[in-house]
This record gives C-alpha cells, sequence and structure tokens, in this order.
C-alpha cells in the first residue's frame, strides 16, 4: 500500500518544513472560537475533557518513524549526512505534538468526524504492515492477505454496512472540492467497499497476530493521529487567531520601505545607470539580483523562444540586439534590467525554425522574493510577514506548556536488528490512534488538509519565470 501523504512527506525531509502548518490551506478555515480546557461548558462529556496527553519519542522511535514513511534511499541519506536537517526534522514533531495535545484538550478528538477518521486510520496503518508482513513471508497477491470469501462473509456482519456508510459518507466530504456534486457510480461504490473491508479485515488480522503491539506500528500510529489532530486543530482555531488585521499590515507595511515599490524601482534605476557607465553586468547580478537560480551565474537565463517567459519581459529580450541593455522592465516578479548576449535561429519539434535569444537579467524586487516564489505584492507579503510572526508566536506558547519529550538526534538508517517491538518510550496516557491515510488503490477516509510550507514554493502560471 503506497502512502502519498507518506511519499510527500518523504519530500519534506529533504527541506525540513512544519509537518502541522504545512497540512493547512489559507483561506479554508471554518470559523471558530478558540477552544480552552478550562472553559469547557459543564455539560461536555468526560471523553472530551482530556487531560494533555504526554509523548515521549527516543531516538530509535525516530528511526523506526522514517522507516516506516517510506523515506527513499536519498531522502535518508540526506537525513544522515545533515545535521540541520535532522534538528529542523525533530523541531516540527515536536511542534505538531504540542499542538496535537492542545487540540486533543479541547475535545477536537470527540468529535464525530475525526473519531471516525482516527479509527479508520488506525486500521490501516496495522493493515498496511500486516499486508507487508505477509508478503515478506511469501504472500505473492491481495487474495493471500484477505481472500474474496473473507471480504463477502465480512460485509454480511450485523452493523458492517452502517460502518462502510459512515466510512462512505467522510470519502465523499473528502473529495476536492470541484467533485463534490459528482455522485459516484454503483461500481465506484462497489470498489470503496472492497477496499474498506480489505483494510478492516487486515487490520483485524494484523492485531490478532499482534502487530498492533508492534513499537513501530504504535509510532506511526501516534504519528498519524498527531498530525490529524494539529492540522484539524489549526483549521478550527489557531488560523483564525493568527490572521492578519489590516491595521497590522499597514503597520508592518510603514515599518519595512523596502516594500515601497517606489524605492525598489529607484533601486533598479540606480543599478541600470551603473551598468550603462560601464558597470559589470555579471558581477552586479552577483550581489543584487535575487533571482537565485541564475544570480551566480551573472543572470544568465540560456537560449529561449518566444511563449516561454512572460509577456513583458519576452517583449523587451526580442527587441533587444546582442550586446545591448534594456530600461527597467516590470512584471509581476518584479523590475528587470535585460542584457541580450546572442539570437539564433533553430528547429522547433515540429522541424520549423524559430528564433531564439540567450540573455541575461538582474531581478529586484519589493522585499526581496527568491527566484522559486510565488509572485507577491507588497501588501501580501506584509501580510505573510505578519501572519507568520503571530504563528511562530502562538507556537512558542502552546510549545511552552507542551509535554512533548523527543530524542535530540537520532540515526535514520538503524541497524536491521533494530526490533519492532512494543518495548521503548510511549505515548502516555492514551491508546495510540491515527489520521487516515491513502494510497493509490484505497480512496482516503479523511479530509487530507494540504498547504504550502514557507520553505517550499511554487511558480504562479505554466511560463518560466525569467
Amino acid at each position: 500500500m503506497n502512502n502519498r501523504a507518506i511519499l510527500a512527506l518523504a519530500l519534506l525531509l529533504v527541506i525540513p518544513a512544519s509537518l502541522w502548518a504545512q497540512k493547512t490551506r489559507r483561506g479554508s478555515t471554518r470559523s471558530a472560537q478558540p477552544a480552552t480546557k478550562k472553559t469547557a461548558p459543564a455539560t461536555t462529556p468526560a471523553a472530551q475533557q482530556q487531560p494533555p496527553q504526554g509523548v515521549n519519542l527516543s531516538a530509535q522511535d525516530l528511526a523506526l518513524l522514517v522507516e516506516e514513511l517510506g523515506v527513499p534511499p536519498q531522502s535518508r541519506a540526506q537525513l544522515a549526512t545533515n545535521a540541520e536537517s535532522r534538528k529542523e526534522f525533530v523541531q516540527d514533531l515536536r511542534e505538531m505534538f504540542a499542538v496535537a495535545n492542545e487540540a486533543r484538550a479541547a475535545g477536537i478528538a470527540a468529535g464525530a468526524p475525526l473519531k471516525l477518521q482516527l479509527e479508520l486510520s488506525r486500521a490501516f496503518v496495522i493493515a498496511r504492515r500486516y499486508s507487508k508482513k505477509r508478503q515478506a513471508a511469501g504472500a505473492t497477491s491481495p487474495d493471500q492477505v484477505v481472500s474474496p470469501a473473507e471480504i463477502a462473509a465480512f460485509v454480511k456482519e450485523v452493523g458492517q454496512e452502517q460502518k462502510f456508510q459512515e466510512f462512505l459518507q467522510d470519502y465523499m466530504r473528502s473529495r476536492p472540492q470541484a467533485e463534490q456534486a459528482n455522485a459516484i457510480t454503483d461500481e465506484q461504490r462497489e470498489n470503496l467497499r472492497q477496499q474498506w473491508a480489505t483494510i478492516i479485515l487486515s487490520a483485524r488480522k494484523g492485531t490478532a497476530a499482534g502487530v498492533d503491539k508492534e513499537r513501530a506500528t504504535e509510532v506511526m500510529v501516534i504519528y498519524q493521529h498527531a498530525r490529524l489532530l494539529a492540522g484539524e486543530y489549526f483549521k478550527q482555531t489557531l488560523d483564525a487567531r493568527t490572521k492578519a488585521t489590516d491595521a497590522e499590515i499597514e503597520t508592518y507595511y510603514a515599518a519595512h520601505p523596502e516594500l515601497d515599490p517606489k524605492q525598489t524601482r529607484a533601486k533598479a534605476e540606480e543599478l541600470l545607470a551603473r551598468l550603462r557607465a560601464g558597470g559589470d553586468f555579471n558581477a552586479l547580478a552577483k550581489e543584487f539580483s535575487i533571482d537565485t537560480s541564475n544570480k551566480d551565474s551573472g543572470g544568465d537565463l540560456g537560449w529561449f523562444g518566444r511563449g516561454m517567459m512572460v509577456k513583458p519581459f519576452e517583449d523587451a529580450a526580442f527587441a533587444l540586439k546582442p550586446g545591448e541593455l534594456s530600461g527597467i522592465v516590470e512584471t509581476q516578479f518584479g523590475y528587470h534590467i535585460i542584457k541580450l548576449e546572442e539570437r539564433r535561429m533553430q528547429d522547433s519539434p515540429t522541424g520549423q525554425p524559430v528564433e531564439q535569444v540567450r540573455a541575461r537579467h538582474i531581478l529586484i524586487a519589493p522585499g526581496g522574493a527568491g527566484s522559486n516564489a510565488r509572485p507577491q505584492s507588497p501588501r501580501e507579503q506584509a501580510r505573510s510577514a505578519v501572519e507568520e510572526s503571530k504563528r511562530r508566536k502562538l507556537l512558542d506558547e502552546i510549545m511552552s506548556r507542551s509535554r512533548v519529550t523527543i530524542a535530540d538526534d537520532f540515526d535514520p538508517n538503524p541497524s536491521p536488528a533494530t526490533p519492532n517491538d512494543a518495548s521503548g518510550a510511549r505515548q502516555t496516557g492514551q491508546q495510540p490512534a491515527a489520521t487516515t491515510t491513502t494510497n493509490a488503490s484505497t480512496p482516503p477516509a479523511s479530509t487530507q488538509t494540504k498547504g504550502t510550507s514557507k520553505r517550499t514554493r511554487a511558480g504562479s502560471s505554466g511560463r518560466r519565470r525569467p
């Protein structure tokens, strides 16, 4: 069972980021007042008034977690050789578990949808590990793990149809917004039933075999549990508390003149004057350009044809003669100074000759956004900075009262003899549960909230950014 959420985390280990914060999507939060332990109404069920949960993960537990997450060898090698990556990974876990503890104390885990997701996802973790063990023991097909006859008998058990309908409703809610209005076909419904039954039966067999007591299973379940709780608590409560107000944005904007487009353009014009006076383009690009993808090569963009760059940049570049400098070219990325190096005709994939140019550029932008960043206006940059500061402050407050103990360092490549038993550190005061996870053949039973880390950025369009 290949878990897409797990594969996504494997990429994050290369560039460690906040594991809980990146699972949230800005703008998708529900309006909610912060919940606290002290203000819970007297009628709240005792199950919702849970004390803070302690978390204690050893270095061996962290190695087991990396193993269970399916981190590919290249990413694991980077973790093994980069102490800073391991340090940030551990810090991210501490933050996630601390927020998850706040969520549990606030009663988030007792809500019907999340409670179902926790139960289903715990089953998935056990099922996945049991299936892997059966494969290691010689099983060559899914039918050798759970047979069609077992599935047919299981779905006829009393109460299983109601549980499947609850699963189905949760699955329907978890689908992308664009698919929400589309009904599923009878064939799709039956496939879902078969997949759900396979997971539950595999988990049942795994529990009977003691898989649920193995430490690797416990660690994975604890991690997934915290991941879901932290993401849900952020959506319900913390996101609203970290939103920037208009007044906060204006205050930040006023205190950071580097965000003023007028000052940014003035800086670009000053550089252009230096270049026209004989300044070294390569040296000035290395010193001042914020395009980190090419500044070290003097702003060299290589060869490109029409349609590969944003329109204002393309028009300016193709209007130049070799050796000629442009004026200030404004795009959504900032202010560019372009120097054309060469022109040529090159055969296209269709065999038709097309014109290409090779150019260099210096990019100056308000706030100094990096080359891989989605273009942001000065006000958007101010908003992001304010919200990041508020989020950091809130996280620090939560961390200060958390009961989370995680080893400072670990070996991501443990000895093959590392036991997967129930010994070692444990999460105290609770039975592990987990977030629902998905794979290529099994649809999600819970909403997987997603987002973009401050360390992981994406472009804004299909056109290449100069």
